[in-house]
């Protein structure tokens, strides 16, 4: 009796060095890739396409790539999954910024499919140059403006690997600007934009180190009025259980041209009752702009079949965007 205690004693031991392993190697990865460069992305459009589609995302680095529920019709086609219920996403970009995402997927024998529409309202300022950046979201303008994905895709196993195929149409829009002196004649001091792309993803993942790796190509497309994020971004995920607690790890990077950017994130949760659990992580990411904030943070209680989502993301000027799932089981 006493040697299996011993036992036991030495393999909870052994299981706590090895989660705290994973725990810090996956923090020191998100500092050193939020913090290795600082130079700022190249100006790409739409903006919608710059934006975290998930909230649980958004605070670990929105490091997703390698992440598998409805959502990922944003990230990597090859990991749409359905999940139980239904329910949404809102974000708050300052004052006068509103985005709003829905996603759903469903399995049909072998072929997964999913689709999401993901809109921002805000307030461009008359005089900020085209393509805007994330961090614009976060001030007061005058020009109202939208920029809208809908997209729609389909996974399916081929040897283990699972495929994905995904297409999009990605839009932004914005009214002119009026000259607002009144004794002037009417002229616009910025005219209306309306720039409108299709694109495709592709995708493919495959079980890794007891996690999942995957890669993923994104916002494939030509168009001559707007420079693209086309990017390549390779990442791996795992979920673990360590005695009581439910942990979670993801990392990624991304590149585009003239462009890489990585982040990863770190999750725990606990479950002390059947139905009801809570987890909080943390995350960090390279940013698109130096206005934006490299670290997020984020929380999730689930109640019985409520499940309620929430991270928060940090811009310069003590602005900050707060990131809200709503979702019944």
């Amino acid at each position: 009796m006493l040697s299996n205690r011993i036992a036991v004693h030495h393999a909870a031991d052994h299981l706590h060095r090895h989660v705290m392993r994973h725990f810090l190697l996956a923090v020191a990865s998100a500092c050193a890739l939020a913090s290795s460069a600082t130079a700022q992305a190249p100006a790409t459009g739409p903006l919608v396409l710059l934006l975290p589609s998930n909230t649980r995302a958004t605070g670990m680095g929105n490091a997703w790539v390698a992440g598998r529920d409805e959502t990922s019709v944003f990230y990597n086609p090859a990991q749409i999954n359905p999940t139980t219920g239904f329910g949404g996403r809102v974000v708050r970009y300052g004052s006068d910024a509103l985005l709003g995402t829905l996603a759903n997927a469903v399995t049909i024998n072998w072929l997964t499919l999913g689709w999401g529409v993901q809109l921002v309202e805000f307030k461009a300022l008359a005089n900020s140059a085209y393509p805007y950046t994330p961090s614009e979201l976060t001030q007061d303008g005058t020009r109202d403006a939208q920029s809208l994905v809908v997209g729609a895709g389909g996974n399916f196993l081929i040897k283990k690997f699972r495929v994905g195929v995904g297409m999009k149409y990605a839009e932004d829009r914005v009214e002119a600007a009026i000259n607002p002196i009144a004794a002037a004649p009417l002229s616009y001091i910025a005219p209306a934009i309306r720039k409108g792309v299709l694109l495709g993803d592709l995708g493919v993942s495959h079980a890794l180190l007891s996690g999942t790796a995957a890669l993923a190509v994104q916002n494939i497309g030509d168009d001559s009025r707007v420079t693209l994020p086309i990017q390549t971004t390779l990442g791996w995920a795992r979920q673990m259980q360590a005695q009581q607690l439910d942990l979670a790890f993801a990392a990624q990077l991304s590149a585009r041209r003239d462009w890489v950017g990585g982040g990863g994130g770190v999750e725990m949760g606990w479950g002390w009752i059947e139905g009801w659990s809570a987890a909080v992580r943390a995350g960090a990411h390279r940013t698109e702009t130096a206005a934006q904030k490299p670290v997020a943070m984020g929380a999730t209680l689930n109640a019985d079949h409520l499940s309620l989502d929430y991270a928060l993301e940090f811009f310069e000027g003590s602005r900050y965007a707060h990131h809200i799932s709503l979702r019944w089981r």
